[in-house]
């Protein structure tokens, strides 16, 4: 785990007070120590001391308009979809969770290394392998959880995910925009500049297409499939490794970040995490089979679209991780088609 933090506390001195609570302890005694990762404008902190450890997000008010009312709604769809989970699939989440400060702070256990657990890709070969199929398996699983209907309205699990991006004209933009397509290449320019040369062959392969509308249009009609597909599997919708504690000694995983859950198509979890997995340099051939192709086409002109959007705040990296996603997902495609 990281430094203990001593002056610069990522949450609030009354998220503190409501952990100091849940925990038993006296505020003093409290260790809160920083969360690394996610893209989110919340505050993330990781509270505890000796044994006892909490994950903590918090609504950051101070960031967001409307005093964070839509945040606020993600930390209560997190909290319910934990809740419902762990009487259907405890194994894959958290075994508890709390909204305490009317709903600003959520408030869960705390997945530390010192006991085993790993937020990130593994380092070596054969332990990546095992934490791939192990997360394959999960996302495979959760698509044939059902929940009654009164759950699912609650939650709101409806087909957001995939309407959200099917429906969402990347490729089209893209086409039809000179402005568009000027600022991707621009930004794809800075890419090669800033980032490994590992990664500029992937980078040129945007570059190309942005300049070839024969291609865009291709990549567009296939796109438009996905809108077809039928959206009758449970799944996490933002499975990276931000979002997954896997435990090496025992090849356990839990999932966290549950406020975009929904029903998508088939093979929706694995395609976004394979994704993932080729961003940070797996060779991902042997698992092919797992990919939604239609998916992985939409997210292309999705991400597209929405790299060059401004940044959520000052320091955020998001923008830059969906140029890079989109690259790599057109690799993917461009190995398999």
């Amino acid at each position: 785990m990281t430094n203990v933090i001593n002056n610069n506390y990522l949450i609030s001195k009354k998220a503190r007070d409501a952990v100091a609570d849940v925990l038993g302890y006296e505020i003093e005694k409290l260790q809160i120590k920083p969360v690394s990762g996610g893209y989110s404008r919340n505050r993330r902190s990781v509270v505890g001391r000796d044994d006892t450890w909490v994950f903590v997000k918090e609504v950051d008010t101070t960031l967001l308009p409307n005093g964070g009312k839509e945040e606020k709604w993600w930390l209560k769809k997190d909290n319910l979809c934990v809740g419902a989970l762990n009487k259907i699939a405890p194994e894959f989440v958290p075994e508890w969770s709390r909204l305490e400060l009317g709903g600003h702070v959520l408030i869960m256990p705390a997945y530390i290394k010192e006991d085993g657990w790993l937020w990130q890709l593994p380092k070596y070969i054969k332990l990546q392998n095992k934490y791939i199929e192990a997360v394959l398996n999960v996302t495979k699983k959760l698509e044939t959880v059902n929940f009654k209907d009164s759950e699912i309205k609650k939650m709101q699990l409806q087909t957001y995910f995939r309407d959200k991006i099917g429906y969402d004209e990347g490729f089209d933009q893209i086409i039809k925009s000179k402005t568009v397509r000027n600022k991707l290449l621009e930004k794809f320019v800075s890419l090669k500049n800033e980032y490994p040369e590992s990664d500029q062959l992937k980078y040129d392969q945007v570059i190309i297409l942005l300049n070839n509308k024969n291609e865009q249009k291709e990549l567009k009609n296939i796109a438009t499939n996905l809108t077809k597909q039928p959206n009758d599997c449970f799944g996490l919708c933002d499975v990276r490794s931000d979002n997954i504690a896997y435990n090496t000694n025992t090849g356990q995983i839990k999932l966290v970040d549950w406020n975009w859950a929904s029903f998508t198509p088939n093979n929706f979890g694995s395609t976004e995490f394979l994704i993932d997995m080729a961003r940070q340099g797996v060779d991902i051939k042997a698992w092919f089979n797992s990919i939604n192709i239609e998916l992985l086409v939409t997210l292309i002109g999705y991400w597209l679209k929405s790299c060059i959007n401004k940044p959520l705040a000052p320091g955020n990296n998001l923008r830059d991780m969906q140029a890079i996603s989109a690259a790599n997902a057109l690799s993917i495609y461009n190995l398999i088609k």
